[in-house]
């Protein structure tokens, strides 16, 4: 994961038209296709975790893991973690539906389906326009109402209320989109100037403390074992690379071209969860799952403005 984030830069593309430009768009797509294996493999790591210890004790190792690489990582490069941007009430909100959206997700995975949740994350863009609309007061057309309403519909189509597929914890994944559009769309008010590094290492942070908050209510913690230290050393490295590539990817290139390729966790999602969980896909959860990838690419497709995202 980290060997590809510091190849990725020193790549050269040829026999395009504008080599620049593209090179830029080219560049940020991979950023973003890694960030999102990245991503499933570490919603695996934590489902495969959590059958042998609690949710609380996942997040915090996860989390710790984080905090200690980016921790390390700034300090090499110099990075101030703690800055007047941090400090802001805004930035405070973020981090803290950062912990949320994580509680939930994380609730999601381990007690419905790796597959469902991932696909219902994938409303989180259409959840943004949503809440840009409600809070930030931002004009949202017709064409996008339409747009974010078959979203939605396809997230009913995911989570299969009253059919035999329906699992209650699914609704949690809804409420991780909740908190993490909330997150997507402070970071739009949030000047770029904050480090990459920085950001990351406020996200891990925010993981950590979630495993703290969620301590009463999950279990004693298990103990760590041989074969748990494989699967937290692949986890550090698979989600902080990941983070770090999404932060990445939308820092450069357009964001018609680039953003489309968030759903790309979605396919790795589905491929790990049917080997390693031997996860039932069902026709239903597929047309969902098309109704929001294609509602939220077009939402993308038909906004004319930059957008700076962070998944």
């Amino acid at each position: 994961m980290w060997l590809c984030i510091y190849l990725l830069p020193g790549i050269r593309f040829s026999r395009v038209s504008n080599p620049s430009h593209s090179h830029e768009n080219i560049r940020c797509i991979g950023f973003m296709v890694i960030a999102m294996a990245g991503f499933a493999i570490e919603d695996s790591v934590i489902k495969q975790l959590s059958y042998s210890m609690p949710i609380s004790q996942v997040l915090m190792l996860i989390g710790l893991g984080g905090v200690m690489i980016f921790g390390v990582t700034s300090y090499i490069s110099s990075v101030r973690l703690i800055s007047a941007e941090i400090v802001k009430p805004w930035f405070v909100v973020r981090t803290v539906s950062e912990l949320a959206s994580a509680i939930f997700f994380v609730i999601a995975i381990v007690y419905a389906s790796l597959s469902a949740a991932s696909a219902i994350l994938q409303a989180t863009p259409l959840a943004v326009s949503l809440a840009a609309s409600l809070f930030l007061k931002q004009h949202v057309s017709f064409k996008q109402w339409v747009l974010i309403t078959m979203g939605f519909i396809g997230v009913l189509c995911v989570i299969q209320p009253g059919f035999d597929g329906f699992k209650p914890a699914a609704l949690s994944a809804v409420l991780g989109v909740i908190f993490l559009a909330l997150r997507d769309a402070i970071t739009r008010s949030i000047s770029i100037s904050i480090p990459a590094i920085a950001v990351s290492f406020w996200a891990f942070f925010a993981l950590l403390m979630a495993g703290v908050v969620t301590i009463p209510f999950f279990g004693a913690f298990g103990p760590i074992e041989a074969d748990h230290l494989g699967l937290l050393v692949l986890s550090a490295l698979a989600g902080t690379g990941a983070y770090f590539c999404v932060v990445m990817a939308t820092r450069g290139g357009d964001v018609a071209v680039v953003a489309p390729f968030r759903y790309t966790r979605l396919l790795f999602a589905l491929v790990l969860a049917v080997i390693f969980f031997d996860e039932d896909v069902n026709a239903m959860m597929i047309l969902g799952s098309s109704l929001i990838i294609g509602s939220g690419i077009v939402m993308i497709g038909s906004s004319g403005s930059r957008r700076k995202q962070i998944n």
